[in-house]
């Protein structure tokens, strides 16, 4: 028999500084060692290794064993936009190195949400598909316009199929950093992974921040230069 949600064990799992920082660094969608969420968490592989299973225990992470080294990735994009809504509710931690400050500034510039674009830039593409009324933002839902339709089809996006698909089209996600709306849903996944396709951006090796490559430079600069003509 079904009962309630057991959310004490949602705040246990968050209760945890080092895991906290092991799911912001799987917010980059990408599988990392054991080892190497270890090192990037200052603790040590078994240490690391026995967080890792109690969150996989929970179903917030998927494994795969290659050789002698198993690698974690996040189950699931709803994990990573809760860690993003808690990070805008959280205050805010003062920075106290050089590594750190550095760090924020990447990710503050443009990052991964998970599977879709994040930070300043990200926050700046949302504002510019409204703008265009290429998206309509009504009562915090996101509807697309047949100028939005031929826009992403000139990407090679296909909003049909992905309307047709299991989960929400497009909603407006509030950014961490920005605390304004970036694009997410399957809209917002599918013009990220098409940007990483295309090359145009580029993710950050150790942590989920992106920057732009010179031909998604060019591209994001046309797309902003575009006015409204309706």
């Amino acid at each position: 028999m079904q009962g309630f949600p057991d959310i004490s064990q949602i705040t246990k799992i968050l209760s945890d500084e080092s895991r906290i920082q092991i799911i912001t660094i799987l917010m980059d969608k990408r599988y990392h060692t054991v080892h190497e969420l270890a090192k990037l968490v200052h603790i040590k592989d078994h240490t690391a290794s026995y967080h890792l299973k109690k969150m996989a225990g929970q179903g917030w992470l998927t494994s795969h064993k290659q050789g002698r080294s198993v690698y974690y990735c996040l189950s699931n994009d709803e994990i990573a936009e809760l860690m993003e809504q808690l990070m805008h509710l959280s205050p805010i931690k003062p920075i106290t190195s050089y590594n750190k400050s550095t760090e924020y500034k990447q990710l503050k510039a443009g990052r991964s949400c998970y599977c879709h674009l994040a930070g300043e830039l990200g926050v700046q593409f949302f504002d510019q598909l409204r703008q265009l009324q290429f998206l309509i933002l009504e009562n915090d839902q996101l509807s697309l316009t047949s100028a939005g339709e031929t826009f992403f089809t000139e990407l090679s996006i296909n909003t049909h199929d992905l309307k047709k698909k299991p989960g929400i089209f497009a909603k407006p996600c509030l950014d961490w950093t920005e605390r304004r709306f970036h694009l997410a849903g399957h809209l917002g996944t599918t013009f990220f992974n098409e940007c990483i396709a295309r090359e145009w951006l580029i993710k950050h090796p150790q942590n989920r921040s992106i920057v732009l490559s010179r031909a998604g430079l060019k591209w994001f600069q046309s797309f902003f230069a575009l006015e409204n003509k309706i």
